[in-house]
């Protein structure tokens, strides 16, 4: 499932964490203030995330906005808690019980025309509430905000949220989902506006046979997270949500089990960071975090491509552990609308506290390099080391221009109901595990899926 992604800073996110637990405070009783309902005169906007940032970002901003705006009230929900001290494990990890109440509760707010003024949509499949129209429209909050410039955001992310129509979330911060390699390009050729995942494998594996130093395919990957990616990927061709209709059960799923438990077992894949911290991995599975992070990337010698897709999607593939989205029925859309636009904001997304994902502002990037070139950056590298965290002295002017095309270049959030691709997660793991086979496997999340589909 989609997470916070922190293993790059745990130990600064220790101390982050505890530092800020006196502002989870202010907002553990913050479901009494109703949305649209007011506490000693102020305007009450209330928000509903799945956990906040591990580092207090979210609090921070609350706290901001609400000093320089004394008639507002923002009231933030987390449904999953983050732990008072961090002992271990994943930050960010979610019960897939707690996600699905979360869903649920979203879920009968929204249909219902209740709830939070403000919802986080990014574990929601967000597009089916845009069709039933439970969500504001943004576009026409923009339109009459005098004070917001859509300039200063990167357009092209928020295009590709909205899947190019009209603007109903906002993206408040992302990252860029990528493949990268160590090999040179008369090595390893690849078209990446038409490669898919089989060709990733396939060719991965004739490599691995040819070439000397005990190289893998790809490595620091389990098997149940490549498979979620590879079928978010082939999404179209294993579910057709209009139709209300699955294709788990084609034989081809069942093969490319077998198949990935037979790199895994042959050594060809792994979960492991051993190879990848080596270079002897022939594909990483790179997620862009930081500017930073994209930045050490296009001035190494590391081929960068986008990631393999089939179907409709081209160009960059963004993610997001922030997408908002504001209720229609909300009686304080505006002022929930202006809460947002300070969450993009220079200021708000300048802040050091948001570190560990690309600011949607544009300014802000070259606020984040800066950082990083005086050495507070903290955005570590593309391998997870920690000690490449300042801005490479060799980086020119020219070399920040290069990343803004980068990162302004056209793209897409992939359209899939993350409930679906969490079954499939759930359902392959005893595969894996050898627990099950890949029929049983197979035809229990054709089972499911379809179920889910027609309820």
């Amino acid at each position: 499932m989609r997470r916070w992604t922190w293993g790059i800073v745990l130990l600064v996110l220790v101390v982050a964490t505890t530092a800020c637990s006196s502002l989870n405070e202010k907002n553990k009783g913050g479901e009494k203030n109703p949305s649209g309902g007011s506490t000693g005169g102020k305007k009450v906007v209330t928000m509903a995330i799945v956990q906040k940032d591990p580092a207090g970002w979210i609090d921070q901003a609350e706290a901001a906005y609400e000093s320089k705006n004394p008639n507002v009230d923002i009231v933030i929900k987390e449904y999953i808690a983050l732990p008072e001290v961090f002992t271990g494990g994943t930050l960010g990890e979610y019960n897939p019980a707690d996600l699905e109440k979360f869903r649920n509760a979203m879920n009968t707010d929204l249909m219902s025309g209740k709830g939070a003024d403000i919802v986080s949509v990014s574990e929601l499949n967000y597009e089916q509430y845009a069709d039933k129209g439970v969500l504001a429209d943004l576009g026409a909050l923009m339109e009459k905000d005098s004070e917001f410039d859509p300039a200063s955001l990167f357009g092209n992310v928020m295009d590709a949220a909205n899947n190019g129509g009209k603007k109903v979330v906002a993206p408040i911060m992302f990252g860029i989902q990528t493949v990268t390699s160590a090999l040179q390009s008369e090595q390893l050729k690849v078209d990446d506006t038409s490669w898919k995942w089989s060709d990733l494998l396939n060719q991965g594996a004739e490599l691995a046979k040819d070439l000397p130093g005990e190289l893998e395919i790809m490595g620091n990957v389990a098997p149940t997270a490549l498979l979620r990616k590879i079928v978010t990927s082939d999404y179209d061709y294993y579910i057709n949500q209009d139709k209300k209709t699955a294709n788990f059960d084609s034989g081809e799923f069942a093969g490319l089990l077998n198949q990935l438990k037979e790199m895994y077992g042959a050594g060809m894949l792994s979960d492991n960071l051993e190879k990848a911290f080596e270079d002897r991995d022939i594909f990483r599975d790179d997620v862009f975090h930081t500017p930073m992070q994209a930045l050490d990337a296009l001035m190494s010698k590391r081929q960068i491509w986008n990631q393999p897709v089939s179907g409709k999607h081209a160009g960059l593939r963004f993610s997001s552990e922030m997408i908002l989205a504001i209720n229609a029925k909300s009686k304080v859309a505006e002022e929930a609308w202006k809460f947002m636009s300070y969450l993009l904001s220079e200021e708000a997304q300048s802040n050091p506290a948001m570190f560990m994902m690309f600011p949607m502002n544009k300014a802000s990037v070259a606020v984040k390099l800066k950082e990083a070139s005086l050495g507070g950056g903290n955005s570590g590298t593309t391998d997870g080391s920690s000690d490449k965290a300042k801005l490479p002295a060799e980086a020119t002017a020219q070399d920040v221009e290069r990343l803004m095309a980068y990162i302004g270049q056209p793209g897409y959030f992939h359209g899939s109901d993350p409930r679906l691709l969490d079954i499939v997660e759930t359902e392959t793991a005893a595969f894996f595990a050898g627990e099950k086979t890949a029929e049983t496997v197979v035809k229990l999340i054709q089972s499911r899926v379809t179920t889910y589909l027609n309820e």
